[in-house]
């Protein structure tokens, strides 16, 4: 699953966790593992001129989860913040392997947890349309989460 789509669960997921970022972060990291187990977009890296293609979907979702993560947390009201933040980085981090591999050629996880994570995978060509329609799923999710939230702020403010 694109970290994007992860990053947005996770943002989801915050807000449903608002004063608890112990069980967000455990939720977000969970989250994770059952994303990656819904077939999803991939390509084999190691077949002529995948590795390219990966790499430049991997700059623009990288980029692209960035910055959702940025206003996600953003966005999040002050109470539910840190939680918010919290299950994005669980929802994330079993994906830092990857730009840490590329970049350092390092894997933090030990193999225990890297066997399970690539077993776990359900990767395709075909998957686009899967990560299209969650992401669109959990944007508009984190949007009326987000109006709901601020509409609530309002009201006890009044």
């Amino acid at each position: 699953m694109f970290v994007t789509n992860h990053a947005l669960s996770g943002a989801v997921l915050g807000r449903l966790f608002g004063r608890r970022p112990v069980a967000a972060i455990l939720i977000g990291l969970g989250s994770h593992l059952v994303l990656d187990a819904v077939p999803h977009w991939g390509c084999d890296i190691n077949r002529p001129g995948e590795k390219e293609r990966f790499l430049v979907a991997a700059r623009r979702d990288g980029v692209l989860g960035l910055a959702t993560m940025a206003a996600a947390t953003l966005v999040a009201g002050r109470s539910a913040r840190t939680a918010t933040l919290a299950a994005m980085t669980g929802a994330v981090l079993l994906d830092i392997d990857k730009p840490l591999d590329h970049f350092f050629g390092l894997n933090p996880f030990p193999r225990a947890v890297q066997r399970f994570h690539n077993k776990i995978q359900r990767e395709s060509p075909e998957g686009m349309p899967n990560e299209i329609r969650f992401g669109l799923a959990f944007a508009a999710a984190d949007a009326i989460a987000a109006v709901a939230s601020r509409r609530r702020g309002t009201a006890h403010a009044h």
